[in-house]
């Protein structure tokens, strides 16, 4: 009897001091974008694929601890796919700068070719929270026929707006806004 006792102790203090499991998802603010004239009219815009490094492609969040370490979370966990999630808010963010132009994401019909296409590789999307947050890799400018007009590498840093990994989150959002105006300064300019 006392070992059933002692068993029901141990799942009842366990169940009690574990830590919640808590999802996120990355946004799109609304109204902070400014949409963009672009001089030359661009109809359409592909976005993707989207190349994460195998560090990130999991569920669980990677949390920076310093310059070396990394933990991946066991209680912080993307709401989807970190690179379907990646690709949505940067096709809304884009869209958002371009109102006038069809904005879609891999995969599309044949006959739905866009006139251009912007393909990110990542290496890195991390951050500390209560600290920065970090966007590193290339993205790539495409023509409709796959020739690459232009590549451009990235290199972003935000500070987390609070403590927590709810602020690195927003940061990492707002990281996407950074990489879309770039995006979009390069469409502007074709």
């Amino acid at each position: 009897m006392k070992q059933w006792l002692s068993l029901w102790m141990v799942v009842i203090l366990s169940a009690c001091s574990s830590t919640p499991t808590q999802y996120h998802t990355l946004s799109t603010p609304s109204g902070n974008a400014q949409a963009v004239v672009m001089t030359k009219p661009i109809k359409s815009v592909g976005v993707g694929p989207i190349t994460l490094p195998t560090l990130l492609d999991r569920e669980g969040m990677v949390i920076r601890k310093d310059a070396t370490t990394l933990e991946v979370s066991d209680t912080h966990l993307w709401g989807g796919q970190l690179e379907d999630e990646f690709l949505r808010t940067l096709a809304q963010q884009l869209q958002s700068r371009l109102p006038a132009t069809r904005v879609q994401t891999v995969p599309w019909d044949l006959n739905q070719t866009p006139q251009y296409q912007v393909v990110v590789k990542l290496d890195q999307f991390d951050g500390t929270p209560g600290g920065k947050a970090w966007l590193r890799g290339v993205w790539q400018l495409q023509a409709g026929d796959g020739n690459i007009l232009s590549s451009e590498p990235v290199m972003l840093t935000r500070q987390t707006p609070e403590a927590g990994v709810t602020g690195l989150v927003k940061a990492q959002s707002g990281l996407l806004a950074d990489l879309a105006d770039q995006i979009t300064q390069g469409l502007a300019a074709r």
